[in-house]
């Protein structure tokens, strides 16, 4: 959810506010009037691997993606305002220019389509740019660039009409080009004779046409004084002149005036400079004789794509009404706004990294401190490991173990899941159903006390009112033999004699306990009989793993359940995310896993702590990122 909300949310809460505007008609009427909606987009600078330098085998495919992601996510918040026709400004392609065939240039044509998809009905026209088809002098490249544009894009100059406004898309870098040619001759656009089907051709053949309400398009921005201020909604500067190999930053000053004086728009779109940028322009009023001047504002686009000169990117939303529906013919019959997308650097520096952050500094705390708990325990359970634990236990006369010759008896206890004194896990009592009433309460014919010496599997404690612990000497013949009806698991004394009550239980064969004699000692006429004390519940390494299985199931969190009644039985159905034990058992299954602390050695000690922190460091950081890796992922290329 956080990973949703840092890529997709940050998108949608910066449009949250962008509308499309509405055109003051001057008056009221009560029919709703239409207003055609029209995005207007600049510099998308869709990369291509084919026509991208071979400048870093890395570092460019990153770059790419990063960049091809963030395309998609602005794509995909800015169709969701449905326009009615999409104008882009030049620069679909990043390195157009550089393509060696039309198959190269085709490729990268169907990526900007596949970035930028419509919807049925929604009008796409384009206007050329200087990556698109190259900016310069004539070369042996420039008309086979131009031809794949055509082929791929469209016609290089047009005009259609929306509402009633006349749109005038121009080739610019072919405006330039030709400004070249007429610069060096030294004449003047009126007597300059144009290159057939060129920009200069089809201006003046627009302009014989004199169409109202004309919207200029143009890649390459309008001059303008250097000096000259693009208003509070740019970032930073203004649009300064330059011009150097395939790229001119403004138009030529008699350019720019060749083409207001024979169109006069009424607006001027540009793009090109990647940020925004608002000018008027003032000319001479010839429709007008009321007027000597006439004011024209051109709006440069903000580039849609990522940009180091920029930190939001942006578009334009144009609304236009009929002319014919304003009130008053000085009225402008079009609005425009401009709406910001987020700065996906910042998505970076501020959102990802900090979380990076405070995930490494947690993972680190929780490392470092079970490091040293870790190491405690590694440490005590190692050094209990080089000595065998052993009991004295002297058997009963009708016990049914071998005596020793020694007369002392070391019993060890393999591990099982039944407790003993040796077992790791917390001692449990037996069930009722499990023993017999007259096995779990011995009786005896006599009316003398019996007290229980020795249970299995029940757990010897002082607790246990119905089974108290005797202490004391035994009695009996050493070399009496056992009685089937009396067996050894209960063994009862009773005026200082033993015996036994339990028929239903077996005494613990050889095959249970290993014997171990111990010749140095020798056998005592009595003894003591000995427990060992239950583990502490508070050590939690001791726990086995089918316990802290079940514990973090019961506390599993970031989990959802859902409850239903199937065949008249209410169910429970939970989904959640991966408990550290199911993560610790397949990284067990790869051979992944670090060994338990269990099996540390003393030798090894130093080396299982160095080794132990980075390999529990780095599990740590593969277990908590890859989910939002994985939903990052699902987010960027299915959503999308």
């Amino acid at each position: 959810m956080i990973t949703m909300g840092g890529e997709l949310g940050a998108f949608f809460w910066s449009l949250s506010g962008c509308r499309w505007p509405t055109v003051d008609l001057g008056h009221k009427k009560r029919q709703r009037v239409h207003h055609a909606h029209v995005l207007l987009i600049g510099d998308p600078q869709v990369q291509h691997p084919a026509l991208t330098p071979k400048s870093s085998w890395w570092a460019n495919p990153v770059r790419r993606i990063l960049f091809e992601l963030n395309l998609r996510k602005s794509w995909h918040v800015t169709a969701r305002l449905r326009p009615d026709e999409v104008i882009f400004l030049g620069d679909m392609l990043a390195n157009g220019k550089s393509a060696e065939s039309f198959e190269q240039y085709e490729l990268a044509a169907q990526k900007f389509k596949n970035i930028f998809p419509m919807d049925e009905g929604v009008e796409v026209y384009y206007v050329p740019g200087n990556n698109d088809v190259g900016l310069g002098p004539a070369s042996a490249d420039a008309k086979p660039l131009r031809s794949f544009y055509v082929k791929s894009f469209g016609p290089l100059n047009q005009h259609f009409v929306i509402q009633n406004h006349t749109f005038v898309a121009l080739d610019a870098p072919g405006l330039v080009e030709e400004d070249y040619m007429r610069h060096s001759t030294g004449i003047t656009y009126d007597d300059w004779k144009p290159v057939p089907d060129g920009p200069v051709d089809f201006v003046k053949e627009m302009a014989d046409y004199g169409p109202a309400h004309v919207i200029l398009l143009s890649h390459i921005p309008l001059s303008r004084s250097e000096m000259a201020s693009c208003g509070p909604l740019r970032e930073r500067g203004g649009i300064r002149r330059g011009a150097g190999p395939g790229y001119q930053t403004l138009l030529g000053k008699q350019t720019t005036h060749f083409l207001l004086n024979s169109l006069e728009p009424s607006v001027v779109f540009s793009a090109d400079n990647r940020d925004y940028c608002e000018y008027t322009h003032v000319i001479r009023n010839h429709r007008s004789p009321h007027q000597d001047t006439a004011k024209i504002r051109e709006i440069t686009l903000k580039s849609f794509s990522m940009s180091k000169h920029i930190k939001r990117p942006g578009f334009q939303l144009l609304s236009l009404v009929d002319p014919a529906r304003v009130a008053n013919p000085s009225l402008p019959t079009y609005s425009d706004t401009l709406c910001l997308l987020p700065d996906q650097y910042r998505i970076y520096t501020s959102f990802y990294a900090p979380f990076l952050f405070i995930t490494l500094v947690i993972l680190f705390f929780f490392n470092f401190r079970g490091s040293r708990v870790g190491l405690a325990l590694g440490l005590g359970r190692g050094l209990h490991g080089l000595r065998k634990t052993d009991t004295s236990l002297t058997p009963s006369p009708r016990s049914s173990g071998r005596s020793s010759p020694s007369g002392r008896t070391t019993l060890v206890q393999p591990e099982s899941a039944i407790w003993t004194p040796f077992s790791p896990v917390h001692p449990v009592s037996p069930r009722a159903s499990t023993i017999p009433v007259y096995l779990r309460t011995p009786r005896s014919q006599s009316s003398s006390t019996m007290h229980l010496v020795a249970s299995r599997p029940g757990t010897p404690g002082p607790a246990s009112p119905s089974l108290p612990m005797p202490f004391g000497d035994r009695t009996g013949e050493e070399d009496e033999e056992d009685d089937t009806m009396f067996p050894a698991q209960y063994a009862v004394r009773r005026e200082d004699t033993w015996s036994h009550v339990s028929h239903h239980h077996r005494a613990p064969s050889s095959d249970e306990y290993e014997i171990v004699h111990d010749p140095e000692v020798g056998s005592p006429r009595s003894a003591q009989t000995e427990f060992i004390s239950a583990p502490d519940p508070s050590a939690s390494s001791s726990m086995g793993m089918g316990a802290a299985a079940t514990r973090n199931r019961a506390q599993r969190p970031w989990s959802w359940s859902y409850t239903f009644v199937f065949r008249g039985r209410r169910r429970r159905m939970t989904i959640g995310l991966p408990s550290w034990v199911a993560l610790h058992n397949l990284l067990d299954l790869f051979g992944l896993a670090p060994p338990s602390p269990g099996s540390m050695s003393v030798s090894g000690l130093g080396m299982r702590r160095h080794k132990g922190g980075a390999t529990a460091m780095t599990l740590d950081l593969l277990s908590v990122f890859w989910p939002a890796v994985v939903v990052w992922i699902i987010i960027n290329w299915t959503v999308l």
